[in-house]
């Protein structure tokens, strides 16, 4: 055999890279459909399973407030809060599916879709998070059934809203790093934003983050969509009141998830993202490079997650955050009120202690069964 027939040989074995395309273009939208249906029957499946009009369960329901309004007029009551603030929801969570999808099917693993799936899975801490803040949402909201353990963790209820993570974790970087790349445009080489890059995307989502949290929190404990029920008072605003917020402990600490997000999504001169570089160093990099920078970012989303739950836990498990909102916001719920604060502040209940409000918050044989009523601060007069 010749040079040129091997040549020719070689060069026939090999796969033609428009016919391989086409195979690829071909099967891409099984896969497509099938991904799509996928989503579909779970989202059939939640809203079929979910539950709204109020706490569902003897261990929540306050059958003598159903119906009842509010002890307090919550801001704009002509407008229908709880309605429209998930309609709001439902339309991010759809759109950042859409154009999730449409960018991975242009570029697979690409490292921002990536952050936005590690984001969500942020969810299934969602409800020990609520239990560590102590952060009570309206019942009146479409939420997920009571008796599913896990979720039934979280105080009273756990919305349906709570798998909408990735918007608001990303948020501040989708605004941060704009603002530093047009600040770098407008600096030389020795300029801070570019001999520490990391720094300064950090330091513009904690600005952005904080801020960004503060006002729709603060937006969403006036509409009594949720309510802080117990905060520790130094850093609050609102104190007392069940409007109250704490701003400091809440907007600021938030922060120490959304930075991670940031840095990990920062691009260098080499192209590549922070996650990107970090998952290189594992072996599971050489075969699976989008998993394995997914794997990093869940892996710190997490572990920021975590961290910042286990601030608010500690306040609640030494007696820090004590103050309670009153007038407890919620008729048709009993009151949470898990360490007895609500009834020594003249709450008259009935009282909830939830779940895991025994040993894991210090008190190895639950709530107390006997309380020492100190003011009628609670009291709502009837």
């Amino acid at each position: 055999m010749t040079t040129s027939e091997s040549t020719d040989t070689r060069l026939s074995e090999q796969p033609d890279p428009v016919v391989e395309q086409q195979k690829a273009g071909k099967s891409w939208p099984w896969k497509a459909v099938m991904g799509w249906v996928l989503l579909a029957v779970v989202t059939v499946i939640v809203l079929v399973t979910a539950e709204r009009n109020g706490p569902v369960g003897s261990d929540n329901t306050n059958p003598a407030g159903v119906g009842k309004p509010p002890p307090v007029e919550p801001l704009w009551p002509g407008l229908d809060i709880l309605f429209w603030g998930q309609v709001l929801g439902a339309v991010l969570l759809a759109i950042t599916v859409v154009a999730s999808a449409m960018v991975w099917r242009r570029r697979p693993g690409h490292p921002t879709v990536l952050m936005l799936l590690a984001a969500t899975t942020l969810f299934w801490w969602d409800p020990i998070n609520n239990w560590a803040i102590g952060l009570v949402y309206n019942p009146d909201l479409w939420h997920f059934p009571r008796d599913i353990p896990w979720l039934n963790i979280s105080p009273i209820i756990e919305p349906l809203t709570s798998v909408i993570y990735a918007p608001y974790i990303l948020l501040p970087y989708f605004l941060a790093m704009p603002l530093l790349r047009a600040i770098q445009k407008r600096s030389g080489p020795a300029a801070f934003v570019w001999r520490h890059p990391l720094i300064t995307i950090a330091m513009m989502t904690f600005v952005i983050g904080a801020i960004w949290d503060a006002a729709q929190e603060i937006l969403l404990t006036r509409t009594q969509f949720l309510t802080y029920s117990h905060v520790v008072e130094f850093g609050s605003i609102d104190v007392g009141k069940n409007s109250q917020f704490p701003l400091l402990m809440a907007s600021v600490l938030i922060t120490m998830v959304m930075i991670p997000a940031s840095v990990l999504l920062y691009r260098d001169d080499t192209g590549k993202t922070q996650a990107e570089k970090i998952a290189q160093r594992f072996r599971l990099h050489r075969t699976r490079p989008a998993l394995a920078t997914f794997g990093v970012m869940v892996l710190a989303l997490t572990i920021a997650m975590m961290t910042f739950s286990s601030a608010f836990w500690l306040a609640r498990a030494t007696g820090a955050a004590s103050t309670v909102a009153c007038p407890w916001p919620y008729p048709s719920a009993k009151t949470w009120d898990p360490k007895g604060y609500y009834e020594s502040q003249g709450a008259q209940g009935p009282f909830t202690p939830g779940k895991a409000s025994d040993w894991q918050i210090g008190q190895p044989d639950g709530r107390p069964t006997s309380v020492t009523v100190k003011s009628d601060r609670c009291k709502t007069g009837e």
